[in-house]
């Protein structure tokens, strides 16, 4: 975790804008010994900009509240880690504290002006359609729970939570049948593949598959757009997903992959197990290891070590936003949202934002999040989001 996201989590305290999951991210990185010498930094410049009268009207009016915040609100440090408990615990008290005062001051002093919006729009929701092998498509969000088709062999049900699920029930010799999953924008969904395999499919996104991997020298999936994997092991038979730009080979293992064709690359995130990674351009391949991402970008093959949790936060129905342009945030906002963004001013794209919310929010809310930020600001027009500079 940088110097620069937990400056964004204090600050986003102080205002009185961080959600519930940025103050449990907050409080855990105060209990973590690693984090104590830039938290003693923070604690310093926060007491040289407090003045005497801040501390008065503090003690005067609000002690009270802000010492039972800490109290409820500070996590337990375990005491195994003799050497900094004490100092930590003390600096996440004293920090604690000083963003309490800051938080108040702002409520009773400089109250923020609430944002309001002319209309609203909705999240996305599960949803997909399936093309059988005949060229029949079939309205997944529509479908009834139950059996939805049968293809060589293959019976295709949708369970109760709207997971659409491949199950072998012949041993049939016929000739090999593909269905192709498809969410369009405002849509994602989830499959359970005829080998076990989990996948989960973003919004704008589809995955082609063969309906029984029996016999088969490898299971090989096609995917566009983003989808979460987790591959089912099997040493005789490598998973094999092809991509914009690329070709990732496992034989059992949990990822994800981000291959849009409107981003700027294709990233492939490892989070347990191990890949190998093909550029298809260029033949560069790299194996990587749990917390590394591949980048791939025509001719080239970067490796990097990222933050897993805010890769796969969409899957676990969250938008995390770390140090991104806003032109990259709101295009995964389009997404789920099914909106167009305009810019008034093409710069505006390049500026950057930390902060989380759920993915389940009406977009007012999530555009809130960012404008009081003064990153910049929206306008709700239909299906169409309106960005302008705050300058």
């Amino acid at each position: 975790m940088t110097e620069e996201r937990i400056a964004h989590l204090l600050k986003a305290y102080q205002n009185g804008t961080a959600t519930e999951l940025e103050k449990e991210e907050f409080t855990n990185l105060l209990s973590d010994r690693d984090n104590a010498d830039f938290f003693e930094n923070l604690l310093d410049e926060q007491w040289a900009n407090i003045s005497e009268d801040d501390l008065k009207h503090f003690e005067f009016r609000e002690q009270p509240t802000v010492l039972q915040r800490i109290k409820n609100e500070i996590h337990p440090v375990s005491i195994s880690k003799k050497t900094s408990f004490l100092r930590i615990a003390v600096a996440a008290a004293v920090v604690l504290c000083i963003v309490s005062i800051g938080f108040y001051l702002t409520k009773y002093t400089n109250k923020p002006q609430e944002i309001y919006f002319a209309n609203d729009i909705a999240p996305g929701k599960n949803g997909a359609t399936l093309t059988l092998g005949n060229g029949k498509k079939i309205a997944i969000n529509d479908a009834l729970s139950g059996n939805i088709a049968n293809e060589a062999g293959v019976k295709i049900f949708k369970n109760e939570k709207g997971q659409l699920i491949y199950q072998v029930v012949e041993d049939l010799n016929s000739a090999l049948t593909f269905n192709t999953l498809t969410t369009t924008r405002g849509e994602q969904t989830e499959v359970l593949l005829p080998d076990g395999t989990l996948v989960f499919l973003n919004s704008q996104s589809s995955l082609n598959f063969p309906t029984n991997f029996k016999g088969a020298k490898e299971r090989k999936v096609t995917l566009t757009g983003e989808g979460y994997f987790e591959v089912t092991k099997n040493k005789l038979q490598p998973f094999i997903v092809a991509s914009n730009q690329q070709r990732v080979k496992v034989l059992g293992t949990t990822f994800n992959i981000n291959a849009y064709a409107d981003e700027p690359h294709t990233a492939t995130t490892l989070l347990e197990g191990s890949v190998n990674i093909t550029n298809t351009n260029s033949q560069q391949n790299a194996t990587l290891s749990p917390g590394q991402q591949a980048i791939i970008s025509t001719q080239q093959l970067d490796v990097k070590t990222v933050e897993t949790d805010d890769v796969v936060a969409w899957k676990n129905g969250y938008f995390m936003f770390n140090n991104e342009t806003l032109s990259t945030i709101l295009n995964r906002v389009s997404k789920w949202y099914d909106v167009d963004v305009i810019y008034k001013d093409d710069a505006m794209k390049n500026k950057t934002f930390f902060g989380s919310i759920s993915r389940y929010k009406n977009i007012s809310e999530l555009l809130k999040v960012i404008q009081k930020t003064d990153v910049a600001t929206f306008e709700i027009k239909g299906r169409q989001i309106i960005v302008s500079s705050t300058d």
